[in-house]
């Protein structure tokens, strides 16, 4: 990959419009440690709406476009031409995107998932291991908290020993404790009802990715077969909304897994557990400056962010220990590790998600659904 060269990296962004509230977050993040400059952008298909939105951005009036198609093809001919594109639209999008922009050696940043369903995975994996001029990442930000990297680093030290079990859920309401119906489906659900919007399945690809890839990137390991049981909201309503499935990995531990966005009362509900023949690890996303380890043999002890014995965890922490840090950072420090990356800066392991986990989320994804719908065991 060319060195990219200067002090900020040229960024445009596809989505992420006025009223996103991801869009804002992917801004934030990729302001955060001025490493980037928003320089174009798509953030409608109205021509008129992206360029108003985009020039009260910054941008100017002519890298404001309404066709992502047209953005690539003008922005690699440009002499100060974007290094990188940040993809922040529905999951159905993200590899034709990703794929138009790779083609004109673009580096990419895209939200997750990798991609709607296994099919165009496999198809944007093999672009991307096919192109060496570019690099992508993958913004499953919960892998960037400070205390999920000292979990990983703490697993790959050996501190918990082989991992046997894993339980990991991910929770939420998306109907704020209202009852989902036929006739307010669509208010409250949106594109999430739409299958070539949403993908393989909503619950999955929205939350549940982030749950499988939170248990595999702290883990290292992968999925080896799986039982899945997915349910929708009604016969009437037909959205994937609750997931509950049983996992065997690749070293012979065992995994449970549930997500859902039809929880009443779950309020964003992301919890890890791993347990190993020495110990286990705790992390809970509303708690998540500390890291609970539990020795086999030896009394519990509380980790704390950048604290004491949490050394790794001070290399993605921004603020002193004792302060609360959270989502946003998370978010930027994807955002922050990539740029070190695409300036290619030596002497450093680079730990952001990337196509390789994209792709076995994807897999895993597909596998549940083809489980719950034979009621029997899928091999990935």
């Amino acid at each position: 990959m060319t060195k990219i060269k200067g002090k900020k990296i040229k960024l445009g962004i596809v989505g992420g419009g006025s009223g996103s509230w991801i869009g804002h977050v992917h801004r934030i993040a990729a302001r955060f440690d001025d490493q980037y400059e928003i320089v174009s952008g798509v953030f409608s298909r109205n021509p008129k709406t992206s360029s108003k939105f985009g020039q009260s951005l910054g941008i100017n009036k002519d890298r404001c476009y309404s066709d992502y198609k047209k953005m690539a093809n003008i922005e690699a001919k440009r002499t100060d031409g974007i290094n990188v594109v940040a993809i922040m639209t529905p999951p159905g999008s993200h590899q034709i995107i990703a794929e138009t922009f790779i083609n004109k050696n673009i580096n990419i940043i895209s939200d997750k998932p990798f991609a709607g369903n296994l099919k165009q995975a496999k198809s944007l994996f093999k672009k991307i291991k096919s192109n060496k001029k570019i690099k992508y990442t993958l913004t499953h930000n919960y892998s960037a908290y400070p205390m999920v990297r000292e979990a990983k680093d703490l697993v790959l030290k050996g501190k918990i020993g082989k991992i046997n079990f894993i339980n990991v859920e991910y929770v939420q309401d998306w109907a704020d404790g209202n009852r989902i119906t036929k006739n307010n489906s669509k208010k409250i659900l949106s594109w999430k009802l739409q299958k070539n919007i949403v993908g393989t399945s909503s619950v999955l690809n929205e939350i549940g990715s982030h749950a499988y890839h939170l248990a595999i990137y702290i883990s290292g390991l992968k999925a080896k077969s799986i039982f899945a049981d997915i349910k929708q909201v009604s016969k009437k309503v037909k959205m994937d909304d609750n997931a509950q499935v049983m996992i065997n990995f690749n070293n012979d531990a065992k995994g449970i897994l549930w997500t859902s966005v039809s929880a009443k009362g779950g309020v964003y509900g992301l919890r890890i557990r791993l347990f190993g023949e020495k110990g286990s690890l705790e992390w809970v996303q509303n708690d998540p400056g500390y890291l609970k380890l539990n020795p086999a043999k030896k009394a519990s002890r509380l980790l704390e962010r950048g604290f004491h014995e949490a050394k790794f965890s001070k290399n993605f922490s921004r603020i002193k220990y004792g302060h609360p840090e959270g989502y946003l950072d998370a978010f930027a420090n994807i955002y922050r590790e990539f740029a070190k990356s695409l300036k290619n800066k030596s002497g450093y392991k680079y730990v952001y998600p990337n196509e390789d986990e994209g792709l076995e989320t994807a897999k895993f994804i597909e596998a549940c659904t083809v489980s719950s719908k034979r009621k029997r065991w899928v091999k990935l």
